[in-house]
């Protein structure tokens, strides 16, 4: 469940009771009243909380003193089990603030960013699978990727270049660290989980095919704590790391490996959880640019069946 608040004018009560009535709200009530604005309170199932949304928002347009705001609810009482089934769906106002957060390039992401690459790095080095999965689970590529592919569901370019920009400069940032971690790290040798890291294969492929999927429905149904296992089993940043390192000790050979193996991972991770963002109807809410949309989630599409169709032809040469 959800709750919406629209603050509005007072002229403009009927309009939201009428907007909750149309949408089998299970309950609504004013929270406050006054001389000019009123407050009311819908209860709905988050899976209707999009439509209620988007037909609240058309009502505030060109109106400033009008807000609406959407929080979930934990608990309520009595509870409904005909409603539980599962199937809710995130807002695509929700998607967007957490999404956005996760992808913000500031202070705080680089940081991550620099301490994750640390932590992969000494893992591959001394061969210790627990340090690397501490690596993963702090994940701070994944989050790029998702809003990455949020904005090309949305057709929202911006957006594109935006989490296009955080996921760059992130990747730069991992590879120039562990770059410099192999030139001055002492007694280098290449362990198996670094060897592990230079080669993709259609297991891999398929790995990162299926956790794309997982990660869009996790993010959508809000069931974040899927989004562990999603960060385990499609690592970016060991790749990433794993070709610093190779470029430091000149294995040129490995480092393409390594790439590849990054390369695999965003695209599958983009195309699966972009074609499935666009399956569950995810999509913005203006109807008039629905052709932009539709040709900035094709070029993407294309994209990253151009990049796993390049490598399935290197796999297979």
């Amino acid at each position: 469940m959800i709750t919406i608040e629209a603050i509005a004018p007072l002229s403009n009560e009927d309009a939201i009771i009428r907007i909750a009535k149309q949408n089998d709200a299970t309950d609504y009530w004013i929270s406050s009243h006054s001389e000019k604005q009123i407050a009311i309170k819908i209860l709905i199932e988050k899976s209707k909380s999009q439509k209620i949304l988007d037909q609240l928002q058309k009502v505030m347009e060109g109106k400033s003193n009008f807000r609406v705001l959407a929080y979930p609810l934990e608990i309520a009482l009595p509870y409904d089990r005909s409603k539980g089934n599962g199937t809710s769906t995130v807002s695509r106002e929700a998607l967007l603030s957490e999404l956005k957060t996760q992808s913000k390039l500031d202070g705080h992401y680089l940081m991550l960013v620099f301490l994750s690459t640390i932590v992969a790095a000494i893992g591959l080095l001394e061969n210790n699978v627990a340090v690397i999965i501490g690596a993963m689970v702090i994940a701070p590529l994944l989050g790029p990727n998702l809003a990455l592919s949020l904005s090309t569901t949305l057709g929202q370019i911006n957006g594109v270049l935006s989490a296009a920009r955080t996921l760059i400069v992130g990747i730069t940032t991992a590879l120039l660290i562990s770059l410099l971690i192999a030139l001055f790290y002492p007694n280098i040798h290449f362990t198996e989980e670094l060897l592990a890291r230079t080669s993709v294969g259609l297991d891999g492929l398929a790995l990162a095919l299926a956790s794309g999927t997982a990660a869009a429905l996790s993010i959508m149904t809000g069931v974040s704590s899927v989004l562990v296992g999603v960060m385990v089993a499609v690592a970016l940043l060991p790749p990433t790391v794993t070709i610093g390192i190779c470029l430091g000790l000149g294995a040129y050979p490995e480092a393409m490996g390594a790439t590849q193996l990054l390369i695999a991972n965003i695209a599958s991770v983009n195309l699966t959880a972009q074609l499935t963002m666009r399956i569950k109807g995810i999509k913005p809410r203006d109807s008039n640019k629905q052709r932009t949309v539709l040709l900035v989630f094709v070029t993407g599409a294309i994209f990253w069946c151009a990049l796993i169709g390049y490598l399935l032809y290197q796999l297979y040469r």
